[in-house]
């Protein structure tokens, strides 16, 4: 149990490094203002993207237990050094629940990239890990 609390305490600093107004939310310009300071080259679009994931009860700001839940996906992908698609993938697999990316999920994955399109248009009703990579991979080059 002493490792819990060393690692609710890790996790109080890491969401209080993002939580800039002390608000004890984070929203959008947070994670943005963060990742700028930090991950320069990291895209911003990917940013509403981390927070539609993340946001588990859709009031579109981060709170502490969906941000360690989500962070814990996160740095999973960091830390087995996968590239950023992957990472977007683990964290839209996770939120969605199965490794099989709905269309509807997959309409608003594209819809954070800037991208707007129906389910009708796409070319599955579910994508696996190879088809949202191949999808989501030409808005990252």
């Amino acid at each position: 149990m002493g490792g819990n609390a060393s690692n609710k305490k890790e996790m109080d600093i890491i969401f209080k490094s993002f939580d800039y107004d002390k608000s004890g939310m984070i929203d959008r310009l947070e994670i943005a203002k963060y990742m700028k300071i930090n991950y320069p080259k990291f895209p911003l679009q990917v940013v509403d993207l981390f927070i539609m994931l993340a946001d588990k009860d859709g009031n579109g700001e981060i709170d502490k237990k969906e941000f360690a839940d989500f962070y814990k996906v996160v740095q999973a992908s960091v830390a087995t050094e996968m590239d950023l698609i992957n990472i977007v993938y683990t964290a839209t697999s996770v939120s969605e629940g199965s490794e099989n990316i709905t269309n509807t999920r997959m309409v608003k994955v594209l819809k954070c990239f800037g991208i707007i399109v129906t389910k009708e248009q796409l070319k599955y009703k579910t994508f696996n890990k190879f088809q949202f990579l191949k999808e989501v991979e030409q808005f990252f080059e």
